[in-house]
């Protein structure tokens, strides 16, 4: 059924659906990283985190890390990195292993299970590819993440 043909049918007609914002289709945002594009997060990235709120705080402490629009920071005995955080195999979200220094596939199905190294090289198959890396510079409490 066709998108208009389903709002026929439920009595909303088209003028309603162009001002109900909240009545749009599932479409890929800009912070979504790509499986085929080396998991890089399509649109631009260039944010900037504050370290001194509660919800980054997981940046203050060797070992911590998040995702942010699609993109992975973990804050590593070397300093930060950052990373697309959607492993280069099939879009399954990375997560930082810090007792291994590593990035690891969060799923460990069978054919599954890729590993990256802090750079973004894959170190264990079957990702295809290395994963995108991003820059981070910390001025003060604030770190910035961009291409």
């Amino acid at each position: 059924m066709k998108r208009k043909e389903f709002f026929t049918t439920l009595g909303i007609s088209a003028s309603t659906v162009m001002f109900a914002p909240f009545l749009v289709s599932c479409s890929k945002s800009s912070g979504v990283a790509d499986p085929g594009t080396g998991g890089t997060p399509s649109g631009t990235v260039d944010f900037t985190l504050d370290l001194s709120v509660a919800a980054n705080s997981a940046l203050t402490a060797v070992g911590g890390y998040l995702v942010n629009s699609g993109v992975i920071i973990a804050y590593t005995s070397s300093g930060y990195v950052a990373l697309a955080s959607a492993c280069t195999h099939q879009g399954s979200q990375v997560v930082y292993d810090s007792a291994n220094n590593r990035f690891n596939c969060s799923n460990t199905g069978s054919g599954h299970g890729s590993q990256y190294s802090v750079a973004g090289a894959v170190t264990a198959g079957p990702a295809p590819k290395a994963l995108k890396v991003y820059n981070t510079q910390l001025t003060g409490t604030k770190l910035r993440v961009f291409a």
